[in-house]
């Protein structure tokens, strides 16, 4: 939850003066959305998946998880809000929680998969390659509106440089408390930026490991590697929230018992991919050569239907390789 939601900046649609605020919050979401969908779609069409299969992963991913975003969010961290007003679980405008994203985003990722029958590690790997750009992106926007204030920083530290100063008069009780003095600012983390600092090379391992031509990966591998490094570092980030915004629940928060869960299933399932896992099929050498032969194939049906405006029953679909062998 933001401790500075009164104060969230935004701008206006530039030379169309409408007058509509636009959150720059949001702004730097979608874009991360747009990154990832497309990260998300060339790592499918690298491995042969149908457009019908990516959008429809995309889709289900994205709005369940920016429902379960908001319901997590209200349940974990708005539980006395809701009590007075019960509307709030309905206004998915207000609040949304990154691992009540990740639980939801799961849960319409296993729906879409069970119900058209696809391998599910090849899909997890696909839908996480996309995931994790888009979600760092989104911690841009936490550090641009100073969503998650943590602890005080002594600025004699040589590691406060990491933080940033923040006006004494906004609501920062958990800081001042914490922080007499009469400075006009308070040094503290912002705890967007730090994690953002810490996915920026985990980005760069995660995609080089998806992205590269030789020695790939078993299917699944991607996927449970993001929860082995992000869940340690989120679990201790948490011990920085303040109790106003991040309520401890038996001594820890939602995030970390979610954290806890997150990597003990990662563990296991790792081990059962490196026993018994596989790479994933692909339909050329490299991500490239796979768009390539995509874009020619494209021209040349478009091509053809210049050529012949009726429809033929005996055209070739593209091949669909979730549909030929499912990846362990």
């Amino acid at each position: 939850m933001s401790v500075l939601a009164a104060s969230l900046p935004y701008f206006h649609l530039g030379s169309l003066d409408l007058g509509v605020p636009i959150q720059s919050f949001g702004v730097i979401v979608a874009t991360g959305v747009l990154i990832g969908a497309a990260l998300l779609r060339r790592y499918a069409e690298w491995h042969g998946v149908s457009d019908e299969h990516i959008r429809g992963l995309t889709g289900w991913i994205t709005v369940a998880g920016f429902i379960g975003a908001h319901v997590f969010d209200v349940l974990a961290y708005q539980w006395h809000d809701l009590m007075n007003d019960p509307l709030l679980f309905f206004e998915v405008w207000k609040g949304i929680s990154s691992y009540g994203g990740f639980i939801g985003g799961a849960v319409g990722f296993a729906i879409y998969v069970w119900w058209k029958r696809l391998p599910p590690r090849l899909m997890a790997d696909i839908g996480m390659v996309g995931l994790l750009p888009a979600f760092s992106i989104g911690r841009i926007g936490c550090t641009v509106v100073s969503d998650h204030i943590g602890a005080a920083v002594d600025p004699a530290k040589w590691y406060s440089f990491l933080a940033m100063d923040y006006p004494r008069a906004e609501n920062l009780a958990h800081l001042r408390d914490h922080y007499p003095g009469t400075s006009e600012f308070i040094r503290a983390w912002n705890l967007g930026l730090v994690e953002f600092l810490y996915l920026v090379p985990v980005n760069i391992l995660i995609l080089w490991l998806a992205f590269r031509s030789s020695k790939r990966p078993n299917a699944g591998f991607i996927s449970v590697l993001i929860g082995i490094l992000y869940a340690p570092v989120r679990f201790g980030l948490d011990f920085l929230r303040p109790d106003e915004t991040d309520p401890r629940y038996f001594g820890l928060t939602f995030a970390q018992w979610a954290s806890i869960v997150a990597f003990g299933v990662a563990v296991y399932v790792a081990f059962r991919i490196f026993k018994n896992g596989q790479p994933a099929e692909v339909v050329a050498p490299t991500s490239g050569e796979a768009q390539a032969r995509l874009k020619s194939i494209l021209k040349e049906t478009a091509s053809d239907e210049s050529l012949d405006p009726e429809p033929s029953e005996d055209k070739p679909e593209k091949p669909d390789k979730t549909k030929k062998k499912k990846a362990k």
